[in-house]
This record gives C-alpha cells, sequence and structure tokens, in this order.
C-alpha cells in the first residue's frame, strides 16, 4: 500500500469508530422535505468519476441554486465543467488546513442553510454528523447495510448494488426535487483545449487510444499490471497502427514507465501534462480509452468515447461503462466483488486473482472488436 492509501484507509477506520456512535446517539425526528427545492447541496467528497456521474444533474438544474461540498482536489474539474456550482472545498483528512476548513463550512451553511442536502457518500458517517449539527436542512441519503447510516438521515434508499452508481445518484436527486435526465453527459469542451491538444497528439492513420494505467490510491486492487497495458498497447500499435498516448496524474509516473518499457516506439506519454480542460479534450479525441475502473472511464462515457474498462474486485453492474459499443470485462471470481460500499470498499486481498484472470489476448480482443465497430452514439459534450 502507498502512504496515501494507507492515510486514506485511516480514515475510514476513524469514520467508523467515531461515526456510529454518534449516528446512533444523534437519532431522533426526521425533518420533512420542502415542496419546492431552489438550493441544494450535494456531498460527494472523493472520486472525479462520480462527480462526472452526477453531471446531467448539474447540468441539468443550472436555474437552482447549487452548492457542492467536495475536496480541493476536485475543484478545477468542477469549477471547469460546472462553472454555475458553488464549491465548499475541503482539503484531504491529512492536510493542513483540514479541521478549519470544515468549521468554515459549517459557518457557511449554518448562516446560509440550503433547502435540502443530497448525500453521495454511500458509506461515511461523519460527515452526515457534521451536516445535522450545521444546518436544520433535511438529508437524502443511502441507507447502506451495516454502515449505520441511516439515523443520520431525514430520507433514505435502499442501497443496491446491482444498480450503476449513477442510477443510485439520480434516485437521490430526484427524491430532494431535482431534475434527474438519464445517461451519460454534461462535460464541457472548449474549442481553446482542442487546438492545443491537437499539437500534443501524435499524427497517422491509425485509431487513437488512449492507454490509462492508473486507479484511486484507495484500491490499488483494481489496477491491471503495466507491464500486461504495454504489451497491450504493443499488439495494438503492431496489428492495428494504433497512435498509442498513455495518460495518468503526475503519481502515476512510474506506472507509466513500466508501461512504455514493453510498448513499442512511438508511443506518447502524456502522464501528468494535462490539465483538466486538455485532458477532456484529449478523451474527446480519442477512438478507444482502455483503462481499469476509475474516473476517466464514466469522462469518457460523458464524452461520447468508447472504452475497455478492467475489472475484478468492483463488479461493472455497479461502475462500468454505459455507452454503447464499450466493453467491460470482468473475470467474475467466486470472490468477487469485494470492493463495494458494504465493505466500505475495503479488501484483505493480496492476490488479485481477478485482475490476473485478464489476460493480455482477451483485452486486445474487445479493443479490436470495439474499434472494428461504427459508433452508435455520438458525443455528447458541450463545445464552448
Amino acid at each position: 500500500m502507498t502512504l496515501q492509501s494507507r492515510i486514506l484507509e485511516a480514515a475510514k477506520t476513524f469514520d467508523a469508530w467515531a461515526g456510529i456512535p454518534l449516528a446512533r446517539r444523534l437519532a431522533g425526528r426526521r425533518r420533512s422535505l420542502p415542496t419546492q427545492v431552489d438550493d441544494a447541496l450535494l456531498v460527494r467528497l472523493w472520486g472525479l468519476g462520480n462527480l462526472t456521474l452526477l453531471a446531467p444533474v448539474l447540468q441539468a438544474n443550472r436555474d437552482r441554486r447549487l452548492r457542492l461540498l467536495t475536496l480541493t482536489a476536485n475543484v478545477s474539474f468542477v469549477r471547469h465543467h460546472f462553472p454555475h456550482v458553488e464549491v465548499l472545498p475541503l482539503p484531504a483528512p491529512q492536510r493542513a488546513g483540514f479541521a478549519p476548513a470544515v468549521l468554515a463550512a459549517c459557518r457557511a451553511l449554518r448562516r446560509q442553510p440550503p433547502d435540502v442536502v443530497v448525500d453521495l457518500e454511500q458509506f461515511l458517517r461523519l460527515p452526515l454528523v457534521l451536516l445535522r449539527q450545521a444546518c436544520q436542512a433535511p438529508i437524502v441519503g443511502v441507507d447502506t447495510p451495516g454502515q449505520e447510516r441511516r439515523p443520520l438521515l431525514d430520507v433514505s434508499l435502499p442501497e443496491d448494488p446491482t444498480r450503476h452508481a449513477a442510477d443510485t445518484f439520480a434516485d437521490l436527486c430526484r427524491e430532494a426535487g431535482l431534475r434527474t435526465p438519464r445517461g451519460p453527459g454534461g462535460l464541457r469542451v472548449t474549442d481553446a483545449a482542442v487546438h492545443r491538444m491537437a499539437a500534443l497528439l501524435p499524427r497517422g492513420p491509425g485509431p487513437l487510444v488512449l492507454v490509462h494505467p492508473g486507479t484511486g490510491d484507495h484500491a490499488l486492487a483494481r489496477r491491471w499490471p503495466a507491464e500486461r497495458f504495454g504489451r497491450l498497447a504493443a499488439h495494438l500499435q503492431q496489428t492495428l497502427d494504433a497512435r498509442i498516448v498513455v495518460t495518468g496524474v503526475h503519481r502515476a509516473r512510474p506506472l507509466s514507465r513500466a508501461l512504455l518499457d514493453h510498448a513499442r516506439p512511438g508511443a506518447q506519454d502524456l502522464t501528468g501534462e494535462l490539465d483538466v480542460a486538455t485532458w477532456a479534450a484529449c478523451l474527446a479525441a480519442a477512438d478507444l480509452l482502455v483503462t481499469g475502473d476509475t474516473g476517466p472511464l464514466h469522462m469518457a462515457d460523458a464524452l461520447g468515447t468508447r472504452s475497455v474498462a478492467l475489472y475484478g474486485p468492483a463488479s461493472p453492474l455497479r461502475y462500468g461503462p454505459r455507452l454503447p459499443g464499450s466493453r467491460a470485462l470482468y473475470a467474475d471470481l467466486p470472490c468477487s466483488p469485494c470492493l463495494d460500499e458494504r465493505s466500505m470498499k475495503r479488501t484483505d486481498c493480496r492476490h488479485f486473482a481477478c485482475m490476473q484472470a485478464l489476460d493480455v489476448a482477451s483485452v486486445a480482443r474487445a479493443c479490436g472488436e470495439v474499434l472494428g465497430t461504427p459508433a452508435r452514439e455520438p458525443a455528447r459534450a458541450t463545445r464552448c
């Protein structure tokens, strides 16, 4: 485990240790939902992918005041794609200034309470504890078995591990009184970013394939080996004359280097080089994204770019691609899935047999099938 993942696990442990008894103590009278919602607070701390799944709702409710409680790391993404949304940023729990930022957010909500709170976290309790103390707005959220969240919710929906997270989010927002269009979409691609991206991408007649080997630090078990990504890239270069671009955040550079050691010459490494706007333009320009269970997959959905996504410890029923023509590969071993909301996305597995079961030949075959089939749905990006 990385230091970052250890810190995240410690934060989950503290949330359970402190949040469960507080939830039991604070159980009380249920607050009623308003007849009209003009001001809504949405809570989603981690995950650009999860924020992407919210994009249609955020765009469909532009005429209301929308506030979003999220981590500081997500602020540039939100401000680029959803400039009408007011952000209440919190540093990650291990960062300096976390406690003062929490107090500042609570004071802001006490001064101007929203009409309703939509909690889009699915196993955390301490954010709910703070929100119940900060304002009197009713809270809508998911009652995940074993997580003791229901006492803190005024309206609770049952957790269903067989439904896509986007549908769960839509159900919560609809229950809270917001408009909830279905399907991926809602991200912005600017003309300026398209021009910048055109200068960076490799030219040639072959398909443009983005290979994104990283996943979030809180679930390293979701990663397919970088060496296999590299062998896949080499295969696509040799058989389809694919233009390979490797992407990822700055801290994923060791993964990208390991991948490139097995790819053929000509693969381009843009790891850590793309800002929010150019990353969206890059995804929108691609013919295919190959990645694991991670945020860029949902961004590709929203931008109309098909994907081949690799799953093992988490089920694609919950977080798989939704764009027609995309593929999710899942070993579906007897022990899978072991990463879900009921387990607080924790696993004791150190073998990762589910990801090892996905061989390069199977993934290459899926990529060829996707690239050989005409796209069935246009991009849904907003061009500006």
